[in-house]
């Protein structure tokens, strides 16, 4: 399985452009691992959830980092209609749940009948 992310920077600076060049920095160490392609308005990450994830995280602490009030906005979707698995997309991560459903489900709704009422 594989995940594709388009995110966009939205630092609130005059000097936006450079934030956002020097975030993008953070990406290098997973350009082995992701699919990147950046263009004016937004950069697509695909690849392994258990990489994507962390390279979003790295991309907006690098831009935080400016001191400039940031704003990190993703559309993240599991795979992409029409595309195939790339090698650069396979995930061992992730091999599905180890608990069955009904298990699942009915730990899910003890949790919801001892939560508080505020």
């Amino acid at each position: 399985m594989f995940s594709g992310a388009q995110i966009s920077l939205y630092p609130m600076a005059d000097d936006f452009v450079g934030v956002i060049l020097g975030a993008l920095g953070a990406l290098d160490p997973y350009r082995d691992r992701l699919r990147i392609e950046t263009d004016d308005i937004s950069t697509l990450l695909v690849g392994p959830p258990e990489v994507l994830f962390p390279a979003m995280r790295d991309l907006f602490v690098a831009a935080a980092k400016s001191g400039k009030h940031c704003v990190l906005s993703a559309a993240v979707s599991r795979g992409c209609p029409g595309e195939p698995d790339d090698p650069i997309c396979r995930s061992d991560e992730i091999g599905g749940p180890a608990i069955p459903l009904d298990e699942r489900k009915r730990a899910a709704l003890g949790a919801v009948r001892s939560t508080p009422s505020t």
